[in-house]
């Protein structure tokens, strides 16, 4: 983006504190792909990242409850476990370096006044200290409630799916804890994750379950919360009737998957936090010199651990129209509607493939149980299948 001058607006007042190795891990931590981490480095941001804390894996294993099918994809690497804060601390570093970006922290925009159309004028933005600016592309990357997008007046696809996602720290007990694997298991109340932090056995939780289950989950003692993790980890698949059947047939001929053995936690680490899961998706992603990334443009379930890297591609995508177009102006409709094209391509396939799997895995007729648990089989056979789907999850 060499040659624009770019203001950064920032309705945090306070820059956040300083990384300290010896801090306590984030509770809230985003899953960087392979794809995302290579654009990072492109940016000079990864490297920031590697001078603070971050930890690679390589496998990821997928079981759940009512089968004894379970899949496991491996690669190296198969992505990077990451702190919000580390990430939020690397690109402000960046950020602070470029000689053209000028960061405002406490700023909030009061009105957004857009051009008439897509070939009119600037944007102008009237902040609530009573300045005004103008711009020839506002980028709004400001969260699921974002006001941009509100002001473009655009239609949002969105629903509450009646979970929260619990998250804190974990111990792991130092023989059972491999610190290359990441591990989802698939309840009847939804999805519980564990994501390897290293240092010395630790895993980051998010276990998405019903409202009522997360308030007690977050309420009850540690010990007691400790239990109840090991108990949704390794309990035994409960299969029966034709699922059941279906198992011992694929076991004899072979072809059953070995059940994952998930690490077996020791302790609770620090504070548990929840916070509401939902879907929404802009039916535009873009308007009259404005675009939208991340989850002013969509949001969703957290069970495939992609939500920030379909917002990193919406980032690449947006960057690579504008330099791909250097002859027109940075906000004409022909640059943004060349990253809007490009990114529903990439972003509602698999917006629309998420919402499907946590619905699926939220059905427990033994039918559908039965057909999902031998799609999970056929898939962890055929390899170049396999390969599709473990390359989409690394891009």
């Amino acid at each position: 983006m060499e040659g624009k001058s770019i203001l950064f607006l920032d309705e945090a007042v306070k820059e956040p504190a300083p990384f300290d190795s010896s801090d306590p891990f984030n509770l809230r931590v985003i899953n960087v792909t392979v794809g995302t981490q290579q654009f990072l480095q492109r940016l000079g941001v990864w490297s920031e990242v590697e001078k603070m804390r971050s930890h690679l894996y390589t496998k990821i294993q997928c079981w759940e409850t009512r089968s004894r099918q379970a899949i496991s994809f491996d690669a190296e690497p198969m992505g990077y476990i990451v702190e919000n804060n580390v990430l939020e601390e690397a690109t402000n570093t960046v950020l602070s370096r470029a000689h053209n970006v000028e960061t405002r922290r406490g700023e909030r925009v009061a009105k957004l006044t857009l051009p008439q159309d897509d070939i009119g004028g600037p944007v102008s933005l009237d902040l609530d200290s009573g300045e005004r600016h103008t711009a020839n592309l506002v980028v709004g990357a400001d969260g699921a409630n974002s006001m941009v997008r509100r002001t473009l007046d655009v239609p949002v696809v969105s629903w509450k799916y009646g979970q929260h996602g619990v998250v804190c720290v974990l111990q792991g007990d130092p023989g059972t804890s491999p610190m290359d694997t990441a591990y989802q298991r698939f309840l009847p109340g939804g999805p519980i994750a564990l994501l390897p932090l290293g240092n010395g056995g630790l895993y980051s939780l998010v276990w998405s379950c019903s409202t009522s289950m997360a308030q007690e989950l977050t309420e009850m003692d540690g010990e007691e919360f400790v239990g109840r993790v090991n108990a949704a980890l390794h309990a035994e698949p409960r299969s029966s009737g034709v699922v059941a059947a279906m198992d011992n047939i694929w076991e004899g001929l072979g072809l059953l998957h070995e059940t994952p053995h998930s690490p077996n936690i020791a302790e609770l680490v620090g504070p548990r936090a929840k916070f509401p899961l939902g879907f929404s998706n802009s039916a535009r992603y873009v308007g009259p010199r404005v675009a939208l990334v991340g989850d002013a443009a969509h949001r969703v379930h957290p069970l495939a651990g992609q939500g920030a890297n379909i917002g990193y591609r919406g980032v690449r995508e947006l960057v690579s129209a504008i330099e791909s177009s250097p002859e027109v102006d940075i906000g004409d409709y022909r640059v943004l509607n060349k990253y809007e094209t490009k990114q529903q391509r990439l972003a509602v396939p698999m917006l629309a493939f998420i919402d499907a799997i946590q619905r699926l895995y939220g059905v427990s007729a033994e039918p559908v149980v039965a057909l999902r648990s031998k799609g999970v089989g056929i898939i962890n056979l055929m390899k170049p299948l396999k390969h599709v789907f473990m390359e989409g999850a690394r891009s």
